[in-house]
């Protein structure tokens, strides 16, 4: 959430990199991190983090929960 914060208050981004993969979904940026690593190599290499998120169930907002908790209800 810090780094989501700073980026918004401080760069002017309308959201942060963490809201944005939740929103996209943290699924999606594994494969597309595992396509670059593959064509670019270890430097795209995925982080563990987000490895065990996305097998334990923490897809991002369509899950409710991922780098930030979602309220399934809210648009």
């Amino acid at each position: 959430a810090d780094i989501d914060t700073a980026c918004k208050l401080g760069l002017g981004h309308p959201i942060g990199p963490f809201e944005m993969m939740d929103i996209v979904t943290n699924s999606l940026t594994l494969q597309v991190q595992d396509v670059m690593t593959a064509a670019y190599g270890e430097r795209f290499h995925p982080p563990m983090l987000l490895k065990k998120l996305v097998k334990a169930g923490y897809d991002g907002k369509k899950a409710g929960r991922g780098w930030h908790r979602w309220n399934k209800d809210a648009p």
